[in-house]
């Protein structure tokens, strides 16, 4: 049976590397994706934001993501495993399609890793700069 920390890395180098068909493989059939909490006049101007449940769900919700952002450069930044947790740090440098805005963020992927998939994944980060972004305010 593979490590949390070799299906976490395996994880973020999919992700990283653009390779979405790879990062999915990793989910568990049940999996469940929660993309940060929408808060209604807030940043429900994310479309991608909320829960999903299994890999279906998540492509599409992945697909709203990439239909809004030009998705650029992103990194790993830290790595952090303890069981069946891991908590990747990462760094990213993106544009929103629309206005042509840049926005530059840092933010944690939460996993849960059991029997070798991904179980639970979960998303924190501060979406100031995403929505200055959507609102086509320049830096």
């Amino acid at each position: 049976m593979r490590t949390t920390r070799q299906i976490a890395t395996d994880w973020f180098d999919a992700l990283t590397g653009g390779d979405f068909e790879r990062a999915l493989s990793l989910l568990a059939d049940d999996v469940e994706w929660i993309n940060y909490a929408p808060v209604p006049g807030y940043n429900d101007r994310m479309p991608w934001i909320g829960t999903c449940r299994g890999p279906a769900e998540v492509l599409a919700s992945l697909k709203v993501f990439t239909d809004v952002v030009e998705v650029g450069p992103e990194r790993l930044v830290q790595l952090v495993v303890d069981g069946e947790q891991a908590m990747g740090v990462l760094h990213e440098r993106s544009v929103v399609r629309r206005t042509g805005q840049l926005f530059d963020i840092e933010f944690i992927q939460w996993l849960t890793v059991r029997d070798g998939k991904i179980v639970r994944w979960k998303s924190f980060t501060d979406p100031s700069e995403i929505l200055r972004a959507i609102d086509g305010q320049a830096i």
